[in-house]
């Protein structure tokens, strides 16, 4: 495992000093030219379009029932477990030691089955990552040409994404804040 998957604060303290790197040689390389009126930059929050794009909500509603069945498993899977561990705690003093360790290895065994499970549906690279990807990349190729056709009609240069959970700009104008044309222009859009 990679250290940008194991401390996601510091892949966002990354991209923010990434950004803050560009933004600033961007300033140095048009501070000279008499062309740095011209150069525009936009912004985008990213959140904010796929919780208000109805084919991002649709997607979202999907996981959010899988998420819940998922839990429901693991529910009646952890209520079966604690329920062997209390019939182990009243009967183990009347059992022989085969008992005891036959019951020891079953509770063992079933809450090494409920961790395997809930990793494989909900943990890291587990079917919720593969789904949410699947689900969500082909929305994800239309806002990112939404934002392209906005960025080229509006004359801009460079568009970032000031999104909440993983900010991409420390300060933005909200005279330049593109997000609810991209939403716009998605909502327009024959194919949403």
């Amino acid at each position: 495992m990679s250290n940008q998957e194991e401390n996601p604060g510091r892949r966002g303290l990354s991209v923010v000093l990434s950004t803050i790197l560009v933004i600033s040689t961007l300033g140095f390389m048009f501070a000279d030219s008499p062309a740095s009126s011209r150069v525009k930059v936009g912004y985008v929050d990213s959140a904010t379009i796929l919780s208000l794009l109805p084919s991002a909500q649709a997607a979202q509603a999907k996981l959010d029932t899988l998420v819940q069945d998922w839990s429901d498993t693991i529910n009646l899977m952890s209520q079966e477990y604690q329920t062997k561990v209390d019939d182990y705690t009243r009967q183990s003093g009347m059992m022989t030691r085969q008992a005891k360790m036959q019951a020891q290895n079953a509770i063992a065994h079933l809450q090494q089955e409920i961790t395997s499970y809930r990793q494989s549906k909900v943990g890291t690279g587990g079917q919720l990552d593969t789904i949410r990807h699947r689900l969500l990349k082909p929305i994800r190729a239309r806002i990112y040409e939404a934002i392209a056709e906005i960025a080229k009609r509006e004359g801009m240069q460079f568009i970032f994404d000031k999104n909440k959970q993983l900010p991409v700009v420390l300060y933005a104008d909200p005279y330049y804040d593109m997000t609810y044309k991209v939403l716009g222009l998605l909502r327009r859009s024959a194919s949403d």
